[in-house]
Parts: C-alpha cells; structure tokens; sequence
C-alpha cells in the first residue's frame, strides 16, 4: 500500500508539473530539480541552425533528461511570407518531437520576455522542450549573399529597426534585442547558453556562400547579439559557441552512432521545408553542404585559453592545449615537432596536475559539463578518457598547485564541487558537495594547508572572499568540510590562486574590484588553526585578466605570471616585486619550475594557434621558442576514445611519436632544446598527514 500511495503521489506531482509548464497563466520556469540538473537556453538565427550546427549537444541533453528552450531570431522566411516560415517551424517541431520520442504534438502559446509577445510552442508529451519564435522578417536587402538581411542590418547600422511577421507584431531596435534576449536569459536561468559563431571578422556584405571561413550574415549577428545580452543577464551558467558553415571545411569529428541520429533528426525537419524536400519520399537530406555538416560539431574557441604544462620528470616539459581549430585535446609532439591529439571533443580550456605515482594527469569539459580525466602510464602511454561523473560543471575544475591531483569545480546546481583520487591506479572518488556559498562564482581556487588538509577559496557575486577547510577525519573515513568562512579583504572581481610558500603559510591572490590589480593576502596566526588569520592586503599595482599562473621552488618561493590584458604584456612576480617581461601574449600565461629553470608559456596574438616558450635559467632568458602547427583533426568523443587505443598514441621513450620535452640545450647555452619524452620517472608517494 505504501509503494503504490508513493507512485501515485509520484505521478499527481509530476502532472502539476507538466501542467504548470504549459499552462500560459504559471509563468515561473522549470526549477533545476525538474530539468534533472540540465536547463539549455540555445539561440540561433534561423529554423535547422539548431540541428546543423548544436546537435547532438541539444539531443544528448534531451535524451538526459534536461530542459531545452530554443528562441529562434528570424523568421526564416526568405521573403516568401508566413506560409514557408510556418512550414520551416513544424519542421522544427517535427525535429524535436523526434529527438524526445514523443508524438508530434504542441501547445501554442505566448511567451513573454518584458512587454513583448513571443509564438512559444511546448512539446505535450514532454513540456521540458521549448521552441520559441521571434520572428523577425528575413529577406535579403538586396540581390542576395553580399547584402544585408533586416536583423545584420539591425545589428550593424545605428538607428535600424526590424520588425516581425505573425499574429505577435512587433518593432525592435538593437538595444531592444539585446534587452529582449537578456530578460529571456533571467527568466529561464539556464545552465548553458548555445549560440553561434561571433568571430567571424569579414564585413556582412563582403561574405559569400561556400567561401572559406565565410558565415551567415544573421549568425554572426544573432551570436554578437546574445553575447551583448549576456553581459547584461550574468550568471552561473556555460557558454558555448559553435562554429556554423566553415565546419564543412574541417575534419569530420563525429561517431558513426552520431552521424546517423543527427541526419535522421535533420531529415524530420526537411520533410517540411519544400526547399529541402516535399515529403519523406524520395527525400535525400541531408545532402550537399548538410551532410557535411551533420558529420561534425566544431565549437567557437578563443584566443584566451592558457595552455598547460607538466614536468616531464627529467628536468624538461610537455606542453598541452586545447585546439582551437580541432577542438580537441592535444599535446606537442616529438622530434617530428608537431602537436598530435590525445582525442575528445571540447571548446575550453584544459588542467594538468600530478598523480602521486609522479604521472601527469589532464582534465577536460565536455560541452555538456562533464568532467574527463585521463591519466598517463609510466611508460609514457595513456590510459584513456574516463568521466568524473555525477555532476555538471559551468567551468573546468581548478586544481592545487604543484602537481598535487585534487580539484573543485562548481556545478549547476551552483554548489561547488570536491574531488580527489582514490588510489594511483588512476581512479577517482565521487564528488563531494562543499557547504552552500551564496552567489558562488565559477573560479575557485584549491591549496593544501600546512597541516595536510585542503583548503578552498570563492568568491561571491558582491565580491566578498570566502573560504573552506577540510575537517579532521578518522583514518579512512572521507573529511566533511567547515562552514564557508569570511575572508577580511578588499572586494574581489574573480582572479583567484592560492599557493603554500616557504614558511608553509598560504598565499591567496586575487584580483581587486576597484582597480583590477593583483592583490595578495598571506595566512598569519596559527596554520593549524580552523580560524584562518590574514596579513593586510598588498596592491601588487598591476592589472590583470584570467587567473595567475603560479608555483613555487624547491625552497618554497612563489613565483606568479599574470597577463596584463588581452594581447598585451607579460608578467612576472617574484618575492612580491612585478616585472614586466619582453614578451607580448593572447591568453593567461602557464608557469613551472623544473629543476631550476623556470618555464612561461602562453599563446600568442593574432593568426593561427601558436605558443611562445619563455624559459631562464640562472637569471638568464633563453631565446623564445614557438610551438606551432596545430593539427586541424583529431578530435572525437571522450567515451570513444577510451576505448579505442589507436586514437590514443603513445608518448614512451622508445615509441615513434612521443611528446616533446622542451629542456634548456646541454651544447648551444642560452638556447631551449626540444628532445623525445622519455619514460615518466617514479617517485615515492607522498602520504598526507592529517592531524
């Protein structure tokens, strides 16, 4: 009696559910818990961009169980009226009813953002997926590819108006768009946000069809228009970009199991765009550029994503990045001097750190939110992509410094996030849940207190400081965390580090509020004490965007690199001095010490993916070294590619394509040598002593 008392509730609150998401007067959007965690806000410009260009991203989280909303700009009419851009919105639902496998059934509604009326249609047999329709005309301005559309035209020229066909009229200006899209983002409160392709810097009536590198006109304007809306409507969610019709010039980077549901889902679209085909007979899309396109997923990547390094275990290092042209994670390879892919599919950024067997670990997210690990052997070779699963990430992970394998990443749920290895075999414990912060933001920082224990900092969305220590624990149990304690410090705008230094007290960095300078905070009292004490603050006087790259040698004196802004100077900071270094970068930099040489690596500015090496040694700079030739292919899933050792190469000592240790050269000093990575050393285990 009492299990079938439990469905029945069970079902009763899932039909309120259903209900109030599709009942016009309960306006109030689906809570987390609802949406199973994942809650997709995707923005194109056209009816199919979405299924083109996001999927499977959008099919994946539908399949989880998530909430979609997907607010379509334009009409889509190409100037034919409302009888194509009808026939293009039942395509569309046709698409999604079949993503979700629910029947091709809707309710037509109004949604609103502000005072404005927007078609909304809600999927009755599964009211998580939203499609929502601004409408706003779409003719050409002119004989076609070379002109303006009315939203480019709006977008670009001051004091240009759109306005919108259907039985929902309405006039918009630029700086109503971007208010519309930015209440639409408060409203649903969203865990990604997906739009496409800003970059593209060619002016709208110079593009062309089927041009290399050439968009849409009304994508590049819908993306530039979502991201002006989001830095009006911030908040805790992802962002991902992807890239549109220049996809079809890259590599195909889709599973077989992919391709084949992304046609099947785009072929339920075009059965209702006369364009593409006047039914399901005899219909052969995805065809020309489409079936190019439905084989690949190529994500906006931008030049301000620090690289990493590890050491090498003999003296030298290995450089990582992810591609920003193959979307992947890659490594810069051998005495061939070229990068090579260690495979997945991901537009951020990447994080190293050390295992307790001395083997380097990576970590990468998903542009789902999952977090990959994968960990390399000591024979060079790796073991594979593994998911940390159980949670969704808005950001990667932040590790401790110095090779230590723990990290903290806030979630969707806006909590953030704890987890450490279980063993040295490369297997990982669960997530743990850290005490709620309020308005915690996405960049937290990890460090291992003098005591053995970790120690974590955020910061809140007014700025305040706040931090977290791991709670003495019996032998094998797993610690519980303090309650989140007040840093006394001047308001912080993100920008965090944290490192132990010589005197085995912690250093806490960050960047200051009112004026962007790096500020350092150094613990004070008792080590040990679960009541952190802090010196003053130090202006450190310089301004910087990201996140310090930061470590320490082997006597325990941090040192820190900083990017000043974007493809601006470099920075160095040592015993609390700033220096600025002759050497100008696109991204954050990376920092280690290897043995007495300090390394600094970044991106550098303008034109293809390239990497500048810094390197001194005895107080001398080396000539840089640049790392370039990224590959344009290499990429795939995080879950294939563990299973697929051919995907994975291995980096040994006596294997044909190992990665390269950049070291400083034994025979021309002043010079950097690059040398075939030889087998990883082994160190013993450092054992954590909790008092």
């Amino acid at each position: 009696m009492t299990r079938i008392r439990t469905t029945l509730l069970s079902l009763a609150a899932q039909a309120l559910f259903f209900a109030c998401l599709v009942s016009p007067t309960l306006a109030a959007p689906p809570t987390l818990a609802q949406c199973n965690g994942i809650k997709d806000l995707a923005f194109v410009a056209h009816l199919d961009d979405d299924l083109l260009f996001m999927n499977p991203d959008i099919a994946s989280n539908i399949a989880a169980g998530g909430c979609v909303r997907v607010v379509y700009l334009t009409a889509s009419d190409a100037g034919e009226g409302d009888t194509y851009m009808l026939g293009r919105e039942r395509g569309v639902r046709a698409a999604y009813a079949y993503m979700a496998r629910q029947p091709d059934l809707w309710k037509e509604s109004a949604g609103h953002a502000g005072q404005r009326q927007i078609a909304r249609f809600t999927l009755s047999g599964n009211p998580r997926v939203q499609l929502w329709h601004l409408r706003l005309k779409d003719p050409w301005l002119g004989k076609g590819w070379g002109s303006l559309t009315p939203l480019s035209r709006t977008e670009s020229e001051p004091g240009q108006m759109v306005d919108t066909l259907g039985p929902y009229p309405e006039v918009y200006s630029r700086e109503q768009l971007v208010d519309t899209l930015a209440e639409l983002i408060r409203q649903y409160q969203p865990t990604t946000v997906r739009h496409l392709d800003d970059t593209i810097t060619v002016p709208y009536t110079q593009l062309c069809w089927r041009c290399a590198g050439h968009g849409h006109p009304d994508h590049i304007a819908s993306a530039r228009l979502v991201r002006a809306a989001m830095l009006r409507a911030p908040g805790n969610y992802a962002e991902t970009g992807y890239i549109d019709y220049p996809s079809q010039e890259r590599a195909s980077n889709l599973a077989e199991n992919e391709i084949a549901s992304k046609s099947v889902i785009f072929q339920h679209y075009a059965w209702n765009d006369y364009h593409y085909c006047a039914g399901p007979t005899g219909c052969k899309e995805p065809a020309g550029p489409a079936a190019a396109w439905v084989q690949r997923a190529y994500y906006v990547s931008r030049q301000d994503m620090p690289p990493q390094i590890y050491p090498d275990g003999r003296d030298g290092l290995v450089v990582y990045a992810a591609g920003e042209t193959n979307a992947a994670v890659n490594r810069w390879d051998s005495g061939q001097r070229r990068w090579q892919s260690l495979g997945g599919r991901t537009g951020g950024p990447l994080v190293t750190f050390g295992h307790a067997d001395g083997t380097a670990g990576l970590m990468a997210r998903d542009p789902l939110g999952g977090v990959w690990a994968n960990k390399q052997r000591h024979d060079g070779t790796w073991q594979g992509w593994q998911a940390l699963a159980g949670i969704r990430v808005s950001q990667i992970p932040a590790v401790a410094p110095r090779g230590e394998a723990a990290a903290v990443a806030l979630g969707y749920d806006g909590l953030l996030h704890w987890i450490a290895p279980s063993g040295i075999d490369g297997s990982w414990g669960h997530w743990q849940s850290l005490p709620p912060l309020d308005g915690a933001t996405g960049a937290p920082a990890v460090v291992r207190g003098d005591d053995g224990r970790y120690i974590v900092f955020a910061s809140a969305g007014g700025g305040q400081l706040f931090y977290t220590r791991q709670l003495p624990a019996a032998k094998g149990q797993r610690p519980d965390w303090q309650p989140w304690r007040r840093v006394a410090a001047p308001e912080a705008a993100g920008g965090l580090a944290a490192i132990r230094n010589h005197e085995h007290r912690v250093e806490l960095y960050f960047r200051q509020r009112a004026n962007n300078h790096l500020t350092r905070l150094e613990e004070a009292g008792d080590t040990t004490d679960m009541e952190m004490d802090w010196s003053a603050p130090v202006d450190l006087g310089v301004p910087y965007i990201g996140r310090p790259a930061v470590d320490a040698d082997a006597q325990g004196n941090v040192v820190l690199a900083i990017l000043e802004r974007a493809d601006g100077p470099l920075w160095l900071v040592e015993h609390g001095k700033p220096a600025r270094l002759q050497a100008e970068a696109a991204s954050p930099p990376a920092i280690h010490l290897v043995n007495g040489t300090l390394y600094v690596v970044a991106r550098m500015a303008g034109g293809p993916q390239r990497y500048q090496v810094l390197s001194r040694r005895d107080g001398l700079w080396a000539a840089n070294l640049t790392l370039d030739g990224m590959p344009s292919n290499g990429g795939g899933p995080f879950a294939t590619l563990a299973a697929r050792p051919a995907d994975l190469p291995k980096l040994g000592a006596n294997d044909s394509h190992n990665a390269v240790v950049i070291r400083p050269s034994s025979t021309e000093p002043g010079t950097l040598a690059q040398e075939p990575m030889p087998n990883q050393a082994s160190r013993t285990a450092t054992p954590t002593h909790v008092q």
